[in-house]
């Protein structure tokens, strides 16, 4: 073999080193340079769960027939072999008229929610199967969804609609003013049943946002379309998360008992996260209970969510309404047995009142009035047992007020 002379080692050592620079300035686009993507925003995992590692922890929270309409069926979210398993049975019940069982939110390997937060930039793509029973229905039916808690209304969807008598998927994103979805891409169903196929949602939280949704079978794209300069912020102070499963109306003809599959799970940010709020630090006087603290249980819809003039900054949303919407506290202690006073510290939405269960027991109500923006109180009286307490808030017709935490005296 030839030996090379210096300078020609020297040549051949800097295309080495350019050889190295050249695919992070292909994967900006082919006009950018190597020297134009230095200091630029780079996608970043934030969310790589596994099934067999993870299961159901992977997610902030589940909706498992919320109802209780199908026990003897649950779960019907669960992790199975390499992937997440949703299944619907006709019985199960979200409401009088609709059926879900789905998972939201995206939880980090310490077991925080991940954030998305505003202007910021996500890139979620995975792989789903859906079987042909999983049909298109002329009521709604949407197997993945973008919410924050602040608004009950869905951000973005990817639905099963039936368009001129076809079965289509469809991304779809909604608007405030008029609450109504607009499908900005569609492709047939029934081509991508009975098969796993990859989806790529990637969009922009902005109140001048994008979306674009990517399908693709095997090396085959089959959508690629994206939507600009659309509303994909409608939160003060909560944020933005995923849902995966199947949530649908009841009132479609043809109905089957079905399932969705879900594996492969990648979220990915632009740039880094943004700066976590600040928040204030939690009441920790004897006797002080945080209606959010790890321990406590929260049912159906009830979840912690940010609070920026609460204890601790932050409260538990959505109790009541139904008999499934709950939180309890738990690890209440009391020295002894005997009547004490709870001091229930909440944002109240006008006139709104808790029902309150202290170890099972008959429910008292705790009236409240105030507004959204302080925070209220009131004092009842609850008989507590030496030892550990637990206290369930609850409301079977309206929902309730936001709970902050309860002191006991």
């Amino acid at each position: 073999m030839r030996k090379h002379g210096p300078r020609l080692a020297g040549a051949l050592a800097a295309v080495a080193l350019l050889l190295q620079v050249v695919p992070a300035a292909q994967a900006a686009g082919p006009a950018t340079t190597a020297a134009s993507t230095i200091g630029a925003p780079r996608w970043e995992t934030r969310w790589n769960p596994s099934p067999w590692r993870d299961g159901v922890n992977a997610f902030e929270a589940l909706e498992d027939d919320r109802r209780g309409s199908h026990p003897e069926g649950l779960p019907h979210v669960h992790a199975e072999k390499n992937y997440w398993r949703f299944d619907a049975h006709l019985e199960d019940r979200d409401g009088s008229d609709r059926m879900r069982n789905e998972v939201r939110g995206m939880r980090a390997s310490d077991g925080t929610p991940l954030e998305i937060r505003k202007d910021e930039t996500w890139r979620i793509t995975y792989q789903m199967y859906i079987p042909d029973t999983l049909d298109a229905t002329t009521n709604f039916t949407h197997i993945w969804q973008l919410k924050n808690s602040d608004v009950g209304t869905p951000i973005a969807q990817i639905s099963l609609p039936i368009v001129n008598g076809v079965q289509k998927i469809a991304a779809r994103y909604w608007t405030l003013e008029d609450n109504k979805s607009h499908d900005f891409a569609t492709a047939d169903l029934e081509p991508i049943q009975n098969k796993w196929v990859t989806t790529t949602i990637e969009f922009k939280s902005g109140d001048s946002g994008y979306m674009r949704w990517v399908l693709r079978d095997g090396s085959r794209t089959i959508v690629d379309q994206k939507a600009d300069g659309i509303d994909l912020w409608w939160t003060q102070e909560q944020y933005n998360r995923p849902k995966w499963g199947i949530y649908r109306s009841i009132k479609s003809a043809g109905l089957q008992e079905t399932y969705l599959l879900v594996k492969d799970l990648k979220a990915e940010q632009l740039g880094p996260a943004t700066p976590p709020v600040k928040l204030p630090p939690p009441d920790r006087s004897p006797g002080t209970y945080e209606a959010e603290r790890v321990g406590n249980v929260f049912e159906g819809a009830a979840e912690p969510a940010y609070c920026a003039v609460c204890s601790g900054g932050r409260k538990v949303i959505l109790i009541g309404g139904n008999t499934y919407d709950y939180a309890v506290v738990r690890g209440v202690l009391s020295e002894t047995t005997g009547t004490k006073q709870m001091t229930v510290h909440a944002l109240v939405d006008g006139s709104q009142s808790f029902s309150v269960s202290v170890n099972g027991g008959d429910a008292i109500q705790v009236p409240m009035t105030g507004t959204k923006d302080t925070v209220t109180t009131a004092t009842v009286p609850v008989d507590l047992v030496a030892g550990v307490n637990t206290i369930r808030f609850f409301g079977l017709t309206a929902r309730g007020p936001e709970l902050d935490k309860i002191m006991i005296k």
